[in-house]
């Protein structure tokens, strides 16, 4: 059996112990904290800090055919990087590739220098706008800003050691594409849709989309083109949004991403775990470049529900990222799988709920009846309330 040690329990490490259970690879997830999202779902969880290099930590590196990081810390990830080629245990990441993407300056100076279409950049765009971190992960730190005026009252407030994108807003819908592979061999994969909640985090995935194959050539073309520019070897995610047919580039991260490979896995058959584990344990495998074909597909959702205070509440993932340790249960509330903190009896708590179907019609049947079961789990009839980015500003 094949072992994996996953670095860090939260989102993107909650995503590879699932995927990995799929696949029947044992894990261990190591993590500094007790009680992370991922750390009963997992085979073994080890509490440690990888900044201190202890013998038993390095020994747990080596021990596995794969090492994955599974988080966004920066001097974490450097010294991972440092381990690896002093220890020679293979390390399924790409520094390199993730410093670039991990910037948006840097990531949307690339793709500009190289044509790759994206958002216009204010001032050289009409209101209303959107302000992004340079440094932050996906939504995080994102502002809808209304007007010029505003925007110009926004920037004289930013401090000056901080680096902020401000870009048009544009309001169509968001896709993500994952690309695979090292140099001269990317393999990229099945398109799913980002639904966004008012703060402009992903509470929602769905696949297969329903956008032509012409966009889907176009937007694999996209994420190959920028594999190649950042030379990477590993994974990484590229989300877009359609632009009235034109897709753009909002952003890439060279790193495992959360969401859309269980999304994918359960649409296709695909395993990233398995992608990754065979493009840098299989290394003398014969590999045609061209992604697996998909076994099947179905139609599936991946979404985030917060039931709280007679409510319940469509939210993006970081209410996933909040949670103590979750619990993977099938056929929770009618759904095909739930990954949630619910306890019986309980008023509050959350779950990704995972829901599989042949048709369109049968997933949404299948979501509204899913619904449907949470009323009547906590015996009452709560509200639903599902805000998009649209809201916002009604907050």
């Amino acid at each position: 059996m094949r072992k994996i040690v996953i670095i860090g329990g939260k989102l993107q490490g909650l995503e590879a112990v699932y995927l990995a259970f799929k696949a029947g690879i044992e894990t261990t997830l190591i993590d500094k904290r007790e009680g992370t999202p991922a750390s009963i779902l997992c085979d073994r969880f080890i509490r440690a800090d990888v900044l201190e290099r202890t013998p038993d930590l390095i020994a747990a590196l080596k021990s596995a055919d794969l090492v994955l990081p599974a988080l966004e810390n920066e001097e974490v990830l450097v010294t991972l990087d440092s381990l690896a080629k002093e220890h020679g245990f293979k390390l399924a990441f790409d520094l390199r590739a993730y410093l670039i993407s991990a910037s948006k300056i840097l990531s949307d100076k690339l793709m500009a220098d190289n044509n790759i279409p994206v958002p216009r950049y204010y001032p050289n765009c009409k209101a209303p706008y959107i302000a992004k971190p340079s440094s932050a992960s996906g939504s995080e730190g994102v502002r809808y800003i209304e007007t010029a005026a505003e925007m110009a009252t926004f920037l004289q407030s930013v401090p000056e050691h901080e680096e902020w994108v401000t870009q048009e807003f544009l309001a169509g819908r968001s896709y993500s594409i994952e690309v695979i592979g090292k140099p001269g061999r990317y393999k990229t994969y099945e398109v799913t849709e980002i639904h966004m909640d008012e703060v402009y985090d992903c509470k929602m995935v769905t696949a297969p989309c329903d956008i032509p194959d012409k966009m889907k050539k176009n937007f694999a073309e996209i994420g190959i083109a920028l594999a190649t520019i950042v030379e990477l070897s590993g994974i990484m995610d590229v989300e877009v949004i359609d632009d009235e047919g034109e897709l753009k580039v909002l952003e890439i991260d060279a790193r495992i991403p959360s969401q859309t490979p269980t999304a994918i896995y359960h649409a296709t058959g695909v395993n990233f775990i398995e992608e990754l584990v065979e493009l840098f344990c299989d290394e003398d495998s014969k590999d045609s470049g061209q992604a697996p074909k998909a076994e099947f597909k179905k139609h599936v959702s991946f979404e985030h529900l917060l039931i709280k205070g007679g409510q319940i509440k469509t939210a993006g993932e970081h209410i996933i990222s909040q949670a103590g340790p979750l619990k993977l249960i099938k056929g929770f509330c009618g759904a095909d799988e739930a990954i949630t903190d619910y306890i019986a009896g309980t008023a509050g708590w959350r779950a990704t709920f995972i829901n599989i179907a042949d048709t369109r019609q049968q997933l949404d049947d299948k979501r509204h009846g899913l619904l449907r079961a949470i009323n009547e789990l906590q015996g009452e009839q709560l509200e639903y309330i599902d805000l998009s980015p649209t809201f916002k500003n009604e907050q």
